[in-house]
């Protein structure tokens, strides 16, 4: 007989839940790092407008290119600040994700240190029964040899050798 965890199948599903948190900790962490290279890109050509906007000045002044380049910053800046707003949501939904990983790891911890348990009691409980019947055989070989025996009886004593 072999050892079965009585709750293996518990197990699994708290180990098949764990990973799914970690993995959706896994997507948030990519999805903020989109966020993160959108953002820069977006802080990068602004910069550019920026210095674009630094050289005309030096020449002769469109106005309509001023406010071309002026519209184009502030669409730039509604992005980034767009960009700011979804991905403080994205850092208040992996705080919830980390802490399903963890929530999740602690079950399957716990179910862990229970099977380690009860294989234990397993063990020792085997171990009693091989010794029950290890001395359940010395016994009966112990009995068989009595009985193989030849009885004797008992030796007579002087004074009845006499007798005779």
């Amino acid at each position: 007989m072999t050892f079965r965890f009585r709750f293996a199948s518990l197990l699994e599903l708290r180990e098949r839940e764990r990973d799914e948190a970690g993995a959706a900790v896994g997507q948030a962490l990519e999805a903020i790092a989109k966020i993160d290279a959108q953002h820069d890109e977006i802080e990068n050509e602004r910069g550019r407008l920026r210095d674009d906007a630094t050289r005309e000045l030096a020449g002769p002044i469109s106005v309509d290119r001023l406010l071309t380049h002026g519209r184009y910053e502030m669409q730039l800046a509604a992005q980034a600040d767009s960009l700011r707003q979804t991905r403080q949501q994205l850092l208040a939904a992996l705080a919830e994700r980390r802490q399903r990983l963890v929530d999740a790891e602690a079950e399957v911890k716990r179910f862990e240190r229970l099977e380690e348990n009860d294989r234990d009691e397993y063990q020792r409980e085997r171990r009693r029964r091989e010794q029950r019947d290890n001395d359940e055989a010395a016994g009966r070989i112990h009995a068989a040899a009595n009985r193989g025996r030849v009885p004797t009886a008992p030796f007579p004593s002087p004074t009845e050798t006499d007798r005779s």
